[in-house]
């Protein structure tokens, strides 16, 4: 999003214009741009957030764009608008904005959108746009959480046994079956839900949250799986690892390891079947804080600090920083990979590096 009128990001004294770019992989050169909207922003944001902090997501035939309160977008690989489904902007906690991708499964773009007025989980048709069904989330546990807005995108998750959608929602994760019906909930976990929940090795891993445990859930898991006051298991939980639970970067598994990384710096390592700790130290002393969630090839972790220094940690039993890199850019996105390129967003750049 970029301001036209003012420098101050206040909604209603800003007007913005909403870009899609496309840029090619090689060179980086713009291929297309497309403005898709323009006026005031419909929600406020958080100082670590923008207006448009969804992820596009892509079949390889459309891009489908969503922005919370404005709605969702369809365009084919020139930049054409194809189709566009409106939707209400909603409260969020202290106009902090929004933060949850739409994901892809089948004909089916599926989002989360947990506010404080009334969140729901909906499908939409990605040939029209047309919402295929829409689920209200009931979240409220006996105490009452305190907030009800949450940032965590939807993850797909298909076993043996079925395909879900978990999703991650203030105090508690919920799995609906692909028509919107619940299937499980895992309560006692964070108020402020960021990171996404992800599968290896037949185990879902659902992120507590800072302060939080880590739990590793089997498939096939059916109603209230929480586990009971002072026990950290439960017939469908395979483990968890206290406090290994984060606040902004999602865990990595690589290796036999899960690798995790507090916004602090703490980096540790669990063992992924187990969810024994392996080891746990600090990156650096010197390292800042960290928004962007770890990535890992070629036997190392990489850590993205937000001042732009990238920490390479040998993957295995035992700590060791092999080296740090540094972009000399804000940094708070997290990177992608495709193909041999591993591409960066930082403040004023995007990277491609082979």
């Amino acid at each position: 999003a970029k301001i036209q009128e003012r420098d101050i990001e206040m909604p209603h004294e800003v007007t913005l214009h909403y870009f899609l770019y496309c840029l090619d992989l090689r060179s980086g050169r713009t291929l297309w741009r497309t403005e898709y909207h323009t006026g005031r922003p419909p929600m406020g944001r958080h100082r670590k957030n923008s207006f448009t902090s969804e992820t596009p997501i892509t079949d390889g035939r459309h891009v489908y764009v969503y922005t919370a309160g404005l709605g969702l977008y369809a365009f084919d690989l020139n930049g054409k608008l194809r189709w566009k489904t409106p939707l209400e902007p909603q409260p969020i906690y202290l106009d902090f904005g929004t933060g949850a991708s739409p994901v892809l499964h089948n004909n089916a773009l599926i989002l989360v959108f947990d506010n404080e007025k009334q969140g729901f989980l909906a499908a939409f048709d990605k040939r029209t746009g047309k919402q295929l069904w829409r689920t209200p989330r009931d979240l409220k546990e006996d105490s009452g959480p305190k907030r009800r807005s949450g940032w965590a995108t939807p993850y797909i998750w298909t076993t043996h046994t079925r395909t879900e959608i978990v999703t991650n929602g203030p105090s508690t994760v919920v799995s609906y079956d692909l028509e919107g019906r619940e299937l499980w909930r895992l309560r006692g976990l964070s108020g402020t839900p960021i990171a996404m929940p992800f599968a290896a090795n037949g185990l879902l891993y659902v992120n507590g949250g800072p302060g939080k445990r880590l739990y590793a859930v089997k498939e096939g898991a059916t109603g209230d799986i929480t586990p009971p006051d002072g026990r950290d298991t439960s017939p469908h939980i395979a483990w968890s690892a206290e406090r290994a639970g984060t606040y902004l970067p999602t865990q990595v598994i690589y290796q036999g390891g899960v690798y995790v990384l507090t916004e602090k710096g703490i980096f540790a390592r669990y063992d992924a079947a187990t969810g024994k700790l392996t080891y746990k130290s600090r990156l650096d002393p010197d390292a800042g804080a960290f928004t962007s969630s770890p990535w890992a090839y070629n036997g190392r972790i990489f850590c993205l600090s937000e001042e732009g220094k990238t920490y390479v940690v040998k993957a295995g039993d035992n700590f060791e920083l092999l080296a740090t890199n540094d972009l000399a850019d804000m940094a708070q996105a997290t990177p992608a990979i495709v193909g041999n390129r591993l591409l960066l967003r930082t403040e004023t750049k995007v990277w491609a590096i082979q």
